[in-house]
């Protein structure tokens, strides 16, 4: 999926609940409401402006939507206190969504952020 290039989250408006809340920050010290994802949204897009994540698996039951996500990019901005590596990183996650009325009303999601951090360079390895 292609990513939001201008930083002009209003669409997500149309997607999202106004009684949104999501069960994890996207981003520390974001609110967990409909403005927190958006506010998230920008800081990654600010720390990867050329980022793409993809759907590998999605499956739906009830009003439960759950995705397979990865996503790659380069790190060009600060992200989470990192000053830019311009190292490519690549994450997977796990998102949750409960839908309304065709509308996303929760949202968890769990992600490989010591990945990440691996990959720029603040943690070490794995061992061996």
């Amino acid at each position: 999926m292609d990513e939001n290039r201008t930083g002009d989250w209003a669409f997500l408006d149309h997607y999202i609940t106004d009684d949104f809340v999501a069960h994890n920050a996207l981003h520390p010290g974001v609110s967990m409401d409909r403005e927190g994802i958006k506010q998230g949204a920008e800081l990654f897009r600010f720390a990867a402006p050329e980022s793409r994540h993809d759907i590998k698996m999605q499956v739906a039951e009830g009003d439960v939507v759950v995705s397979h996500i990865v996503g790659r990019g380069v790190h060009t901005g600060e992200l989470l206190g990192i000053p830019p590596t311009n190292k490519e990183i690549e994450t997977e996650g796990i998102v949750i969504h409960r839908v309304r009325d065709g509308q996303i009303v929760e949202y968890g999601a769990v992600t490989d952020v010591a990945g990440v951090l691996r990959q720029l360079g603040v943690l070490p390895g794995p061992p061996g």
